[in-house]
């Protein structure tokens, strides 16, 4: 059965105990075999309790994937994939979307299942280690001056607008330079997930293939994603640089160092010092960064203090043109940085079902319509607890299509980005998993492009 069909969901997982407490009452019973320091034992439970309960949060509808930033929630889901998987303790189900039926796979296991998964699972969890992060290379690869690109982020589902991206960039008549992925395979980035949920989908349209480090490879030590996911793009480090005429490109691992659920990304003193280095050589290129996570956001949690704490340490802050991430699982185009003026742009839709926020009176788009929602700049605390400057927005709010009948309202759209560098020009694209252009803009000499009939 593939793994890419396979959902494991909160209530799959409490629904054979009848509570949460009763489960944690009998994992408390096996994990004391595995774990005997009593003050371990009592800090792995807290932990665990602590990530079902954003499991739980998480949840909208048990048939659809969802995600909690927690690691150790995440390491379970793909630890219950891989023993349901193996054992066939699984349901199938159709589901008709759009043009197509989804088989979908629920896990359905016992109680007396359960002491051998999570025995199995707490001695897993207890061998996982960092991989070793590989150097970057010093200097910047060489571009093309017309150069274009693909942006996916949060891709790695399997499911959803991901297949339906994979196959319409393969059978587009556009040509890219460079495929790029901003992080993320679920549930972990396991061996099985990363090629059941990401090669078997990622398209084949690119010259360049490569990858970014995000916090759900992390997860798992980040082993799948040095180890095998570089090497098969040719990849030799997570972080690199590309630079032609007119333009440095800087893709930055925000995930290596970053907290124990992965919520806020992390750049080190190492890294900061490759990228002042290399924005220094640039000379007047304008700078493009990509990273997973976040330096700021409207709608999450968390503000990214440490990315921009970073870059005005190293004086980098006001020399950034745009840049780009995922991590939120939506696409939101922000006006002007009010501080630093550079372009901010998440783009982490690529394939995970995110819940649609309510958005109140937020105006739409005169010339890109209803789809698009106009968020007023605010202010908020990052993670030093300073209130910083969060810019306005335009959001692409609208259904997904790729859902269920009756939940396609309830989740934010998937879609990719594209990218176009000519000369000093750079265009942006936003486009449907079907390819359609739903946003063209040029960002670089700040012209916007006719939108009306991309408008639906």
């Amino acid at each position: 059965m593939p793994i890419n069909h396979t959902i494991v969901s909160y209530t799959n997982l409490v629904q054979p105990y009848g509570s949460q407490g009763a489960l944690l009452n009998a994992t408390q019973d096996v994990a004391a075999k595995v774990i005997p320091d009593p003050a371990k034992l009592a800090a792995t439970m807290a932990n665990l309790k602590a990530g079902l309960d954003q499991w739980q949060k998480k949840q909208i509808d048990p048939r659809i994937l969802h995600g909690p930033t927690h690691r150790m929630a995440a390491q379970l889901q793909s630890h219950i994939v891989r023993q349901a998987t193996a054992a066939k303790k699984i349901d199938s189900f159709l589901i008709k979307i759009k043009d197509f039926i989804l088989e979908g796979v629920e896990v359905k296991f016992s109680s007396a299942d359960w002491v051998e998964w999570a025995a199995s699972f707490f001695t897993w969890i207890a061998d996982i280690v960092p991989a070793t992060q590989p150097k970057p290379a010093p200097a910047a690869d060489t571009i093309d001056d017309k150069f274009s690109m693909g942006i996916l982020g949060d891709f790695g589902t399997g499911l959803y607008g991901a297949p339906v991206a994979c196959k319409s960039i393969n059978s587009s008549g556009d040509s890219y330079n460079l495929m790029l992925h901003l992080g993320d395979v679920y549930y972990s980035a396991t061996p099985e997930e990363v090629q059941d949920r990401f090669f078997q989908f990622w398209p084949s349209k690119g010259q360049m293939n490569r990858t970014m480090n995000g916090n759900h490879e992390m997860y798992t030590g980040g082993h799948t994603y040095f180890e095998t996911m570089l090497p098969k793009f040719g990849q030799k480090a997570s972080y690199f640089a590309f630079q032609n005429t007119n333009w440095l490109l800087a893709m930055l691992d925000t995930a290596y160092f970053q907290d124990f659920g992965g919520q806020e990304g992390v750049l080190d003193d190492a890294q900061m010092t490759w990228l002042r280095n290399i924005v220094t050589a640039a000379g007047d290129r304008k700078i493009v960064l990509f990273s997973h996570h976040q330096p700021f956001t409207q709608l999450d949690d968390n503000l990214g203090g440490n990315l921009l704490t970073q870059m005005e340490k190293y004086g980098l802050a006001d020399k950034i043109f745009a840049w780009y991430w995922g991590h939120e699982h939506r696409c939101l185009l922000y006006d002007p940085h009010p501080k630093y003026g550079f372009h901010g742009r998440c783009v982490g839709h690529g394939g995970f079902p995110e819940a649609r926020p309510d958005l109140g009176n937020a105006p739409a788009s005169p010339d890109f319509g209803s789809q698009w929602r106009q968020l007023s700049p605010k202010s908020g605390p990052n993670a030093a607890g300073e209130t910083v400057p969060i810019p306005g927005a335009w959001i692409y709010d609208n259904n997904n299509l790729y859902l269920p009948p009756g939940l396609q309202k309830q989740f934010a759209p998937n879609g990719f980005m594209r990218l176009e560098f000519d000369g000093k020009q750079l265009v942006e694209y936003v486009r449907a998993p079907d390819n359609a252009t739903v946003w063209l803009r040029s960002l670089a000499d700040s012209t916007q492009a006719s939108a009306t009939s991309f408008a639906h």
